[in-house]
């Protein structure tokens, strides 16, 4: 009889490995879609907010981050819409850890090989201090919607599910004090945008452009979340390491791509812009979609191992992001070969995140 067993168990071994591929094949191809059209929307935006003269400080960099963060607004909703909530959450907060890593290999490939913290601008730390206030009332929401779950009643519950709300109000309010900042400083002559091979195509047509790639991002992103879903499944990780590691590296290549170019052509302020903007937008992306979700509040439905997850992501997103303000701050120039100490910083607490992350979600 336990030879019979073996003999099943054995059979179904080529079949399990052809499902692992088939699933692994579907999500890479996804994942090329979402990449491309996400960098290729990322370069639209920066046309499109040049000939309509949005501003370099302020208008041009949200519209920069909120196409960076499109693949993100489509995956977290999908997700959602799925029920997979730890997914959309480790997405979320993956995403905004892996923008922060991705200053390290913009730090790494410095084409003079010197110090970038030093010569960024200071008016970066208003936006990094408005990104970890955001972490924080995220941390704030799911603790509360752990302790006071679904069902509950009371303050805690109802902070919990006041928490999306909270995020939007004070993004905004942060959004219109970085606006008063950047009308009081000189304006810079340089460019919104990296040139592109879209500067003779007519405005009509790049809308028209912008709108298609959209579409694309939109149809790809509902394939991913599906793909990503299964692979956690097949290799039994938990739903929130299975957001930071498929979901958020992936929604988050182009913004490697975006930063990258900038880093070759030194301009660093934009490169780091770019991510602080990226980590702030995909929280409103967070809670616009936790506000619109049907069936109760999102922060209080998580599953408690992918709730505790999502919130050690996100101190360690907190964590992160003070270890750049702090370098930012004192214009760190201390570096081990080619990278910063605080580059080195980053990457470690990058790679411990997930590893924080894969043990929280082990199934039992």
């Amino acid at each position: 009889m336990a030879a019979c067993f073996f003999w099943e168990d054995w059979e179904k071994i080529p079949l399990m490995q052809e499902t692992i591929f088939s699933a692994w094949g579907g999500f890479g191809l996804a994942a090329i879609f979402v990449v491309a059209a996400g960098t290729l929307i990322g370069r639209l935006s920066g046309e499109l907010g040049e000939r309509f003269s949005l501003g370099r400080a302020w208008s041009g960099a949200v519209l920069l981050s909120f196409a960076t963060t499109l693949p993100e607004l489509v995956t977290t909703f999908t997700a959602v819409q799925r029920n997979a909530l730890g997914l959309a959450l480790g997405g979320v907060t993956g995403t905004i850890t892996f923008n922060l890593f991705i200053l390290v290999l913009v730090d790494l490939i410095e084409p003079e090989g010197t110090p970038i913290y030093p010569r960024l601008s200071q008016q970066h730390l208003a936006t990094g201090l408005l990104g970890c206030l955001l972490l924080g009332v995220l941390v704030l929401g799911l603790s509360l919607g752990l302790a006071f779950p679904a069902g509950s009643s009371g303050v805690g519950h109802g902070l919990a599910r006041a928490a999306p709300l909270f995020l939007l109000v004070f993004y905004f309010l942060g959004q219109r004090v970085l606006f008063t900042l950047a009308r009081g400083t000189p304006r810079e002559e340089t460019p919104l945008r990296l040139r592109t091979v879209f500067d003779r195509v007519p405005t009509g047509a790049l809308i028209g452009i912008y709108v298609v790639v959209a579409g694309v991002i939109l149809a790809a992103g509902r394939s991913l979340v599906g793909s990503a879903e299964t692979l956690a499944n097949l290799h039994r990780w938990g739903d929130t390491f299975a957001g930071a590691l498929l979901l958020g590296v992936v929604t988050s290549l182009p913004e490697i791509s975006n930063a990258v170019a900038c880093a070759r052509q030194k301009e660093f302020d934009l490169a780091v812009g770019n991510v602080l903007g990226a980590n702030a937008m995909v929280l409103v992306v967070l809670a616009v979609v936790a506000l619109v979700r049907p069936g109760g509040p999102l922060l209080a439905a998580v599953p408690g191992r992918d709730g505790l997850a999502a919130v050690a992501l996100a101190g360690i997103g907190i964590v992160m992001q003070g270890t750049l303000l702090g370098a930012l701050a004192i214009h760190s120039a201390q570096r081990v070969w080619r990278v910063g100490l605080a580059s080195i910083l980053l990457a470690f607490m990058y790679l411990l995140s997930l590893v924080i992350t894969r043990e929280f979600g082990v199934f039992g």
